[in-house]
């Protein structure tokens, strides 16, 4: 772990949902007691089995946290981004974390020791409210994982995932990019890689989506709706418009 002893800059700490309703003093405390982490990609921040007294905050770049399967397959169940937090179930439950989280590039992290935190949430009950809703997020996010694995199948799956980054990314809500490689998209998804990008495909032969490399603009939200909840997507334009063109049988 490279830690830098450069001290945790407030004015990020408010843009952070954790520490957004503290107010200044109260910030400039739990600043002073944790310490800016920078590691460059592929760099693994957090092991299977080790023990955590403290949590961390992204501040800048992306990670990916995933378990590993007895023949060495991996299985990404998050990616995480600026404003995400990580290790509060290990600190508060004094667990060996049962995942790995390592850098997909370059981070910037803010590390929060146990005490600091816990005396945050003694004295500030706004910060223990959102500490609660933080839990409570990532509760809600897996049991959405666990009904995707169980009841949708790759369509579903990818059309799903696309409605959700695009809602999440705000207005106008019709673009998504995403935020890793499709092949840790994926395995956020328990599908290949090779399935995520034929439905992709599948959706853009049918013009729901355009794909321009991670960028993916939403042309029929409808469609995409229907896909995600089973009800399949329309036949690709090119068979359409050719069965449109056809004089019928001669």
């Amino acid at each position: 772990m490279h830690t830098t002893g450069i001290p945790i800059d407030v004015d990020q700490m408010i843009e952070q949902p954790l520490f957004s309703g503290m107010d200044g003093p109260r910030l400039a405390s739990i600043a002073k007691g944790g310490w800016i982490v920078e590691e460059g990609r592929g760099a693994r921040i957090l092991s299977r089995g080790e023990h955590l007294d403290g949590l961390y905050t992204v501040f800048e770049g992306r990670l990916k946290l995933y378990m590993l399967s007895c023949n060495g397959d991996e299985r990404v169940l998050r990616v995480l981004l600026p404003g995400d937090n990580f290790g509060e179930a290990i600190m508060f439950n004094e667990i060996p974390s049962p995942v790995f989280v390592e850098a997909l590039s370059p981070v910037r992290l803010g590390y929060f020791p146990r005490q600091v935190v816990s005396a945050a949430l003694a004295s500030d009950p706004g910060f223990t409210e959102s500490m609660l809703k933080s839990m409570s997020a990532l509760m809600r996010q897996l049991i959405q994982d666990l009904e995707t694995c169980c009841m949708q199948n790759a369509l579903q799956r990818t059309a799903s995932y696309l409605l959700h980054q695009a809602d999440a990314a705000g207005p106008p809500h019709e673009r998504v990019e995403l935020p890793a490689p499709k092949a840790v998209i994926a395995s956020t998804l328990n599908i290949s890689a090779e399935t995520f990008s034929r439905e992709l495909h599948r959706l853009q032969d049918a013009g729901v989506i355009e794909i321009n490399r991670r960028i993916i603009d939403l042309h029929d939200r409808g469609h995409l709706v229907a896909a995600s909840e089973g009800n399949g997507i329309a036949e690709p334009r090119s068979e359409r418009s050719g069965r449109q063109g056809s004089s019928g049988p001669s």
